[in-house]
């Protein structure tokens, strides 16, 4: 299905668009529908609950009393008893209680009842072992839930696995709305993350038109239509309409996560995390490594892109207030892999991985790089303007993050003003993907616009 990059699509198109989630339904007592969700768009009925203490007694008590009131076998559950994080290890221990009661009882279907973390988790276990999962989430926390991947912690190193998004999700307003606060504004900083993604989107766009295949540097996406419009069009209305979600309001709630749910079933669509992650996902990946907490309460994914957020806009209007003049210095891979090295220094497992990306997305031909940064500053007013024309500036997006109940100050997550600022070096090396930072790298400018940010009033502490 084809979406016009101007028409703002409708949930139902939405979902049409997607190839592996079938239905969502976002209704009071959602709940109820899952026995003939299970009937509808599952070849089994057997069902098998993972959840945590808190999202068992929020939404998978009732879960389980609904299925066996209407004759659904429930053959077992496993209650996560601690505060767990999206690390492999706990898809190992979900996969092998699968595995083992899926031999037991022949068309297992798997059922996430919990947040971003339980739904990853299972996610990938049920990925690995190629069973269709159902989704039951409990908060309006992230865009994860309908994604075809889940963002895991592997060897120190957080990157995303791709497995199969859940078959069906059946999502309760009121239950979204009896959770947390601080869920419900993580969520809402997550989609406030697509206005930073989507400027990304439109710079890749502009310097794959330079020779129209993308050859110049790696991760030179041009933007796909139909991507586009499910998540970029109905954004800024998501947004204000969701911004008491973090007070309970069940209509806000509600539209949180339906926008929130549109983001992944882009992802489905595209294949991609393009759409929905630029440089504030980057920076949010950087932290959740470094494994941040406040109060030794490790700090939500969402609030870690809102902080993200605040910091690449920061770096938008840092960047593109002045035009810099044509680099000619040459950089060096010797001098590139030394500076890797010492920043991820304590990351022992992860440093390969993060060496290899960086490597493939070093540009090592003198000539090519010269194209690409003359293509930049031959074309600066017109990637500026279609920046400007779609992403708000620093007081803007701090005014909607704001709104939303965001954290906006670096101590709330964890870190320092220089702390956040100097996490855009690391940011830049993690991925492939490009974004405004590459851009300000290869322009030879990288380090000025740090030492802007530094002098500027943008993310106070």
């Amino acid at each position: 299905m084809s979406i016009p990059r101007d028409k703002i699509p409708s949930l139902a198109e939405c979902l049409q668009a997607a190839d592996e989630t079938k239905c969502m339904i976002t209704q009071d007592n959602a709940i109820a529908e899952i026995p003939a969700i299970l009937k509808s768009h599952f070849k089994h009925d057997v069902i098998f609950l993972v959840a945590d203490n808190n999202t068992y007694q929020a939404a998978g008590e009732q879960a389980e009393k609904t299925l066996k009131a209407a004759g659904v076998a429930v053959c077992g559950s496993y209650i996560f008893d601690e505060t767990i994080h999206a690390e492999y290890r706990h898809v190992q221990t979900i996969k092998a209680v699968l595995e083992e009661h899926s031999i037991k009882n022949k068309g297992l279907v798997p059922a996430a009842v919990g947040s971003g973390t339980i739904n990853d988790l299972v996610k990938r276990a049920a990925s690995e072992l190629k069973l269709p999962y159902l989704c039951v989430p409990t908060a309006a926390s992230m865009d994860g839930y309908t994604a075809n991947g889940a963002a895991l912690l592997y060897d120190d190193y957080k990157q995303t696995m791709f497995c199969e998004a859940p078959c069906a999700i059946a999502a309760d307003p009121q239950i979204l709305a009896g959770a947390p606060a601080y869920l419900s504004s993580s969520g809402f900083g997550d989609l406030a993350g697509k206005i930073i993604a989507g400027g990304d989107w439109i710079i890749a766009d502009k310097l794959f038109a330079l020779d129209g295949k993308g050859e110049l540097a790696i991760g030179l996406d041009p933007i796909e239509q139909t991507a586009w419009a499910m998540v970029q069009n109905p954004l800024h209305d998501s947004l204000q309409k969701s911004k008491n979600a973090v007070k309970g309001d069940k209509d806000a709630v509600k539209i949180l996560f339906e926008a929130l749910g549109i983001t992944g079933f882009a992802l489905q669509y595209m294949k991609d995390s393009r759409p929905a992650s630029g440089s504030e996902h980057m920076l949010s990946h950087v932290w959740e490594m470094e494994n941040l907490t406040v109060d030794g309460i490790t700090v939500t994914h969402g609030h870690k892109v809102a902080m993200g957020t605040l910091a690449a806009s920061a770096f938008f209007d840092c960047f593109f207030a002045e035009k810099p003049e044509l680099c000619k210095d040459i950089p060096s891979w010797t001098k590139r892999e030394a500076d890797i090295s010492a920043v991820f220094s304590n990351l022992g497992k992860a440093l390969p991985s993060i060496l290899k990306t960086s490597r493939e997305k070093f540009i090592n031909d003198t000539k090519q790089l010269m194209i690409l940064r003359e293509g930049i500053l031959d074309n600066w007013d017109d990637i500026k303007n279609a920046v400007y024309n779609r992403i708000p500036c620093y007081a803007e997006i701090r005014t909607i993050l704001k709104e939303g109940g965001s954290p906006l100050k670096p101590q709330e997550i964890g870190l320092s003003r220089k702390g956040v600022i100097e996490s855009a070096i690391k940011a830049h090396m993690i991925r492939k993907r490009f974004t405004v930072l590459d851009m300000a790298y290869i322009s030879g400018v990288f380090d000025k616009v740090l030492k802007k940010m530094e002098n500027s009033e943008f993310i106070t502490d």
